[in-house]
């Protein structure tokens, strides 16, 4: 009798461990399914799951996950909310859970909810990027800047890498018309993504904090024109993390020169590469005594770049996407340096 009930111990162990793998196959063809955009066959995957194990909770996420993609909002949020009510060791589902519970009420017109759930899963997951970057993202949604700027903040600390966060980061400092801060984010998310159709649209951005105080008049008249603010505190002793005063006023003059008869004959991305030259030198020459996320977090990496002579690497991925002849011809001829940049950018210690 004894022999016959350790068989069957031994018997069920070896069955769960084979449902085990089985449901972790089908949830693979589910994430595969999902990919191709086949919605509803993944959501058929992972209900084979939920029928053997209810409480599932990588079958349960990827399900609202793939609700989502279908717009069944209401569905999502239901899956979600099952989700949340399993006492669970497993928690890392939790973190698409959240995300996608928040996405889900705020794509349903309820933004003031979804930051809530944004809050109780970043209580669990302090850490998640995702979770503050989707924060960032309603927050933005209802106006508020101040709300949405500090959500990216976090995203970017938590996840250097993930280029959304500093696209968004850069999209609101600019609104904000906090110009160097903006154009720092917009460099970050150029040099991680530098070929993407998001960085053929957002070059344009990048022009316009660049040239953002200068106006060709008309003849040999060029006129610079700070904000009048900046030129009031400019020579104050208070400072704050967003004062880039100096700089903007730097920045402004190189791009003034650009603009001159004189420098016609040199090609843009040579005179970008110039004013980002200056700008990070003058960054490394300001940065004692200034404090706050931008100087602390931003302003290190690109000092770190231009000493490390990558600021001309940076300048041509920037224009990698504008069909420029020479650009091309540079990328082409300098993949050993492009790739000693990424091996750098990727082994900073942010």
């Amino acid at each position: 009798m004894l022999k016959i009930l350790v068989l069957i111990v031994l018997f069920s162990s070896t069955s769960l461990l084979y449902s085990q793998a089985g449901d972790k196959t089908l949830i693979e063809e589910g994430v595969k399914l999902h990919e191709q955009g086949k919605y509803k066959e993944a959501i058929a995957t992972y209900n084979k799951v939920l029928l053997s194990d209810h409480e599932n909770m990588h079958a349960l996420a990827e399900k609202a996950y793939s609700q989502m993609g279908l717009k069944e909002y209401k569905k999502a949020i239901s899956t979600c909310k099952k989700a949340l009510k399993i006492k669970t060791k497993d928690k890392e589902p939790l973190k698409l859970i959240y995300t996608t519970y928040g996405n889900a009420l705020d794509l349903s017109g309820k933004p003031k909810d979804a930051i809530k759930i944004y809050d109780k899963g970043l209580q669990e997951h302090p850490g998640f990027y995702s979770l503050q970057y989707n924060k960032g993202v309603t927050m933005g949604g209802i106006s508020d800047w101040d709300g949405a700027i500090e959500a990216f903040q976090q995203s970017v600390q938590a996840r250097p890498n993930h280029s959304s966060s500093f696209l968004a980061l850069g999209r609101m400092l600019a609104m904000k018309k906090q110009k160097i801060p903006a154009l720092l984010s917009y460099l970050r998310f150029h040099a991680i993504e530098p070929d993407s159709r998001r960085a053929k649209e957002n070059f344009d951005s990048v022009q316009e904090l660049v040239f953002s105080n200068v106006e060709n008049t008309g003849g040999y008249s060029i006129s610079i024109s700070l904000p009048s603010e900046s030129l009031e505190e400019l020579g104050s002793e208070g400072k704050s993390e967003s004062d880039f005063r100096s700089i903007e006023l730097m920045l402004s003059m190189q791009s003034a020169l650009d603009l001159g008869e004189n420098q016609k004959e040199i090609a843009v991305v040579e005179q970008f590469e110039r004013k980002l030259n200056a700008m990070f030198t003058v960054l490394g020459e300001s940065k004692k005594g200034n404090s706050g996320f931008y100087w602390e977090f931003l302003a290190p990496y690109f000092i770190a770049l231009t000493n490390k002579k990558f600021d001309k690497v940076l300048a041509y991925l920037v224009f990698s996407n504008q069909n420029d002849e020479q650009v091309e011809f540079w990328i082409k001829e300098n993949k050993n340096k492009i790739r000693s940049f990424y091996e750098w950018s990727a082994g900073y210690n942010w």
